[in-house]
């Protein structure tokens, strides 16, 4: 028992004096703010795209198992500015990009594209580099000065698909039933096609054709204009699998030469007049940002925060969100505290969301329309995705700014309930009894199917929904029902058909959209308050540090879902579509995108 205590006293000590030494750390750490950055000279920002570009950066703790480790995403924004305070620092030469691996929406690409070609006009230099290219690291690469490719790598330029997966016949071997209730008008909402039909309904192709073209487009005529090469030209080598490897992509000029990375290297070095026996001076995005942040503190401490910018990302439900989903009630908070602050003139709503619970969207919807009373204005930014209950909180704004590539409208409305009832009987040997009150007390229980006098209730409600979905963007648009009617019926449209439709007003990213603000305050100098706040906890900030030396690489193999787990993924994915739905009976009725989308 003496040795007990021993051991334990002392084990007790030890943990006390490292709790110490850690509120010490942090405490030096949060007093003296973000740590300065060295910057070298003749330095080269290398952007290498291998975590998730978000909207926002921030890190998180993921547990699995007894496996604890940070997960890490860099917001587009923050992207967009570090390549912005690159182009006038005399200690950076020049742009790398490492594009070997890329985790972000093609919006997303745009809006980083387009602050790459601003950069050019500094006159300083972007080199890329990849073992190989897909083709929207390519799309990307395609602003370089030099573009290079792995001797044996490869890059296979053939167009874009959209494949989607279709569960309805695993449905019915396993005797699941999905009552889906669509708008009578919303011939186009197919986010229940999986669970209906082993194919995709006329409609559906039709509005996925027509987008996919869209991009396309945007796509080929970019890199046309980069690389002078005809669009003709571009198509013909689509269609005939003309560029499927390195050389290949030399002769028809896609890229500059094949070269291994350590001759790229060396062609840097000569650019930065870097010896021979010297290390390059590279400095990552991750770092380079913190230089940036601090440079913008020191710069905007004495200005008045009069433009928020409020996110709004991921699914929308009922309730409490993150920074992954759109809650109501925490999307209601930071918008009111927008509203409320005396300083903010201009509220600027980035959306990327594919929409979700039709209730939760009319909230946040509503408290937009009490920031416009109070004779504030709305700015919307749309991201990768604004569709359907997305383009709900959307519609009342007094400005609207899409990438040409952003996927948005799909207004429609749906209901979906699965009745598992013969699933649990025949396959499982569960069966149910009940007892109620009244007739339809058990009418949204998922264990029985809808009678018909239920299903009309519920099919008048989807369509009372709509309409009203539908006059709401008829106010905010300025438009008339029937003209947002023959747009809707659940249908999806890209940024540059939602302009020319009048969905949206004008083609830009977030930056645009926050000038565009700025043009409403009538001044230049303005500072942006960001909603929510990005929060670490200590346990997190202790890990970042433990690891700060760690490779990188290993992290990737535990965050990112493997390529021989895809197809799992992608059928467990509309199985949480389901899960979702019915976790809160509030969010029956859904005003969502039509499928889970990823274009190839």
């Amino acid at each position: 028992m003496k040795q007990f205590f021993k051991y334990f006293f002392a084990s007790g000590l030890a943990i006390i004096v490292l709790l110490f030494i850690t509120i010490g750390v942090f405490s030096a750490k949060f007093n003296s703010g973000p740590a300065p950055v060295e910057v070298k000279q003749s330095s080269v920002l290398r952007l290498k795209f291998d975590k998730p570009v978000g909207e926002r950066s921030f890190a998180q703790i993921k547990k699995e198992a007894m496996n604890i480790q940070v997960v890490e995403k860099i917001g587009v924004k923050s992207i967009i500015t570090d390549i912005e305070f690159a182009k006038t620092d005399d200690k950076i030469k020049g742009i790398y990009l490492d594009l070997s691996s890329l985790h972000m929406g093609m919006a997303t690409m745009e809006e980083i594209r387009n602050a790459l070609i601003d950069f050019k006009e500094s006159e300083k230099f972007i080199i890329s580099y990849s073992e190989m290219y897909s083709q929207g690291a390519y799309y990307l690469a395609s602003v370089s000065d030099e573009i290079y490719l792995y001797p044996t790598g490869t890059l296979i330029w053939k167009g874009l698909v959209s494949e989607k997966t279709f569960l309805k016949n695993m449905m019915d071997n396993l005797e699941i039933d999905m009552q889906v209730i669509r708008g009578s008008n919303n011939k186009f909402k197919s986010a229940v096609e999986p669970f209906l039909v082993d194919k995709m309904s006329d409609a559906n192709r039709e509005q996925t054709e027509k987008y996919l073209f869209s991009f396309w487009n945007q796509i080929v005529s970019g890199i046309s204009k980069s690389r002078n090469i005809s669009v003709e030209t571009l198509n013909e080598v689509a269609d005939g699998l003309l560029v499927s490897n390195a050389q290949k992509a030399v002769d028809y000029k896609f890229i500059t030469a094949t070269k291994y990375e350590d001759e790229v290297l060396e062609i840097l070095k000569t650019k930065t007049d870097t010896k021979e026996d010297e290390k390059l001076a590279f400095i990552e995005l991750k770092k380079y940002n913190k230089h940036t942040t601090k440079k913008l503190i020191l710069k905007n401490r004495k200005k008045t925060k009069n433009i928020a910018v409020v996110y709004a990302t991921g699914e929308i439900i009922s309730g409490k969100g993150s920074h992954e989903i759109i809650g109501s009630i925490t999307t209601v908070k930071n918008l009111r505290k927008a509203r409320k602050n005396d300083s903010i003139k201009v509220i600027v709503l980035r959306v990327n969301s594919p929409g979700g619970s039709a209730l939760a969207s009319d909230v946040i919807w509503r408290e937009i329309e009490q920031i416009k009373k109070e004779g504030k204005k709305v700015v919307v930014s749309m991201g990768n995705v604004a569709a359907s209950g997305g383009y709900y909180i959307a519609c009342n704004a007094d400005r609207i700014f899409a990438q040409p590539n952003t996927i948005t409208g799909s207004i429609g409305v749906f209901g979906m309930i699965p009745n598992t009832e013969k699933f649990l009987k025949n396959k499982i040997g569960i069966t149910f009894d009940r007892a109620v009150t009244n007739k339809h007390a058990g009418m949204m229980t998922i264990n029985k199917a809808l009678s018909e006098e239920e299903y009309t209730l519920i099919q008048k409600e989807v369509d009372r929904i709509y309409d009203d979905f539908i006059s709401k963007v008829a106010t905010g648009r300025g438009m008339t029902k029937q003209e947002v009617d023959s747009l809707g019926q659940g249908r999806v449209w890209a940024g540059t058909d939602a302009l020319a439709n009048h969905l949206v007003d004008e083609i830009g990213g977030i930056n645009d959209a926050i000038a565009y603000a700025a043009t409403l305050i009538g001044t230049e100098e303005y500072q942006v308050l960001e909603l929510p706040k990005v929060k670490k906890d200590g346990l997190l900030e202790l890990m970042e540090m433990l690891n700060k030396d760690k490779d990188e690489e290993d992290e990737d193999e535990k965050v990112f879902v493997s390529k021989n787990n895809k197809l799992v993924q992608q059928v467990l994915n509309q199985f949480n579509v389901i899960s979702n739905i019915n976790t809160n009976p509030n969010d029956r009725i859904q005003a969502r995108m039509p499928y889970l989308l990823e274009v190839k």
